[in-house]
């Protein structure tokens, strides 16, 4: 199979938008990508989408923003997932052959507000993940200061992104962080993502269609492994929603992913997860193996897994946008937007190994592998 590259990227800001506007904000981040890339929509192949709420408009539809040129559209629905499985889905068909160039979008932002939006048939998310921080809690003695040391972490980070929805003034405290309104015990309204959205795009490409990319440049991220797995059922398991799924399925997709990479997990440099909440992102050190259970808490005292961690540590950095704490969870973009992320790193920090984690709505997984490519 051949190799797919992440040639370029573009994103709209992340934040509070009016409904309707999703079809603008999708050609922003498109048309962002394809001139970073020096080409425009006549250069592409095939156009995929991941869009994760139903009222959001049809990919269909947005491909008129860019021109009517024949090309197939794809609309890939995946929870939180969906912008990281659109990328999976045009990758497998760049390594079939079938396509040298594609962009892919994610975007959400209903064309109206039925006010449905907040209305659920199952318990909130806060509260099911808040189910997790008490039982974190009551096993290992962990603290609220240790899950604001998290979100802290990276409410910091995302002060230094321009799209980011959190982008604070000053530097974050952990007092500050605990301080926050109450949302569901122990998670404050800061540990927990906030109700944004936005869209975001990535161009990608084949070694041959690298050729047909003007402003493509090295060093360039390779997908060197993209696995897709779903829950399995395991003792203690939440079937309420299908929202927050077993702990386990995060463990063994990274697992996978990174065996099929041949990466060596010592040598990952950055790390973005679904940590929409601050306990999710504690947890993933371990279900990942960079900690042992119940050890989190005191790297992070000891400032793993934030700025310089592999430095300090030899750890890896995790959320390095701000993650969904910080940068913003806009669904469908989401992980469009971490693989934005990883390149940055890999550009500006010469990073050279990335991890991308999303779930979707706790019943799938995806782990994506990039790796650094000189040439």
């Amino acid at each position: 199979m051949r190799d797919v590259f992440v040639a370029a990227a573009g994103t709209s800001t992340i934040g509070k938008h009016p409904f309707g506007a999703g079809r603008e904000l999708a050609r922003q981040a498109g048309v962002a990508a394809l001139r970073e890339a020096g080409i425009d929509f006549t250069s592409v192949d095939a156009l995929y989408a991941g869009v994760a709420m139903p009222a959001t408009p049809k990919a269909i539809g947005v491909a008129k923003e860019f021109g009517l040129t024949g090309l197939p559209v794809v609309q890939v629905t995946n929870a939180s997932a969906s912008g990281l499985v659109a990328v999976h889905e045009a990758m497998i068909a760049i390594e079939a052959g079938r396509y040298d160039v594609v962009l892919v979008l994610g975007y959400d932002l209903p064309d109206w507000d039925e006010n449905s939006l907040a209305r659920q048939s199952f318990l909130p998310p806060p509260s099911l993940f808040a189910m997790w921080a008490q039982r974190r809690m009551y096993e290992y003695g962990t603290r609220p200061e240790h899950l604001a040391m998290v979100a802290a972490k990276n409410w910091n980070y995302a002060r230094s992104v321009p799209h980011a929805a959190r982008r604070a003034d000053h530097e974050v405290t952990v007092e500050e962080i605990l301080a926050s309104r109450m949302v569901s015990d122990p998670l404050t309204a800061k540990m927990c993502t906030p109700w944004v959205f936005g869209a975001s795009a990535v161009v990608l490409a084949s070694r041959e269609g690298l050729a047909r990319l003007p402003g493509a440049r090295w060093p360039m991220p390779r997908i060197a492994a993209s696995e897709l797995q779903s829950e399995v059922y395991e003792d203690h398991h939440i079937f309420e929603g299908a929202i927050v799924g077993p702990p386990q399925i995060s463990r063994t997709t990274f697992s996978r992913a990174v065996e099929i990479s041949g990466v060596d997990p010592v040598d990952i440099d950055v790390v973005q997860v679904h940590d929409g909440f601050a306990i999710e992102e504690l947890e993933y050190y371990e279900l990942f193996g960079f900690a042992e259970p119940g050890r989190s808490e005191s790297l992070l005292e000891k400032g793993a897994f934030g700025p310089n961690s592999r430095l300090e540590t030899g750890l890896p950095e995790f959320s390095t946008d701000g993650g969904l704490i910080g940068r913003g969870h806009p669904a469908g973009p989401s992980g469009v937007l971490q693989l934005m992320e990883t390149r940055r790193r890999f550009t500006e920090h010469g990073d050279r190994v990335g991890v991308c984690h999303l779930l979707g709505a706790g019943s799938s997984c995806i782990v994506q592998v990039l790796v650094s490519t000189d040439h």
